[in-house]
């Protein structure tokens, strides 16, 4: 069982420096989420914890309650953001290869059927390039951005799934 260990000069290390609500309202600081994800990367072992470190003197269980609760909040709603970005996105990526799959293949069967009309060949002149875009912009997002999105939803159940508690440092 391993934790992920952060050190923190205070709990405003958690936030951002451009919000001064309360701690159940403030907004996480992109550091520290940056910081996550490179302890994250470099972790063999997935963490079942996150312990934030902090100096004696700067600790208060009653604000550590709530900072905890926020986490764990702030984690899990970003995880079913992304997991429905995810989602959308790929039944989108999913309908695209499929339209352009549908008109590749009209394209082809029109042709065969029907080769030497004009309006025909017309028709061909507007399906055959419409057809490539939709088949290597849905290949392009579903090699190459859909990855990146899967990568961030999976930081984000990482996360959602952690026990976080603070200690003294």
């Amino acid at each position: 069982m391993t934790e992920l260990n952060l050190w923190l000069d205070s709990y405003d290390d958690i936030y951002s420096d451009f919000d001064s609500r309360h701690y159940l309202k403030r907004r996480i600081s992109d550091d520290f989420l940056h910081e996550l994800q490179t302890e994250i990367k470099d972790r063999e072992h997935v963490a079942s914890g996150m312990v934030l470190l902090l100096p004696p003197e700067r600790r208060d269980e009653t604000s550590e309650k709530i900072i905890a609760a926020s986490l764990v909040n702030f984690f899990a709603s970003q995880f079913r953001f992304h997991e429905d970005k995810c989602r959308n996105k790929l039944n989108k990526g999913i309908l695209l290869l499929a339209s352009g799959t549908i008109t590749m293949l009209v394209n082809s069967w029109v042709s065969y059927q029907y080769a030497a009309s004009f309006p025909v060949i017309a028709l061909k002149v507007l399906m055959e390039p419409a057809g490539w875009f939709l088949l290597w912009g849905a290949l392009d997002f579903l090699f190459y951005a859909f990855p990146s999105l899967k990568r961030e939803r999976n930081f984000f159940k990482k996360l959602s799934d952690m026990h976080i508690h603070f200690r003294s440092a």
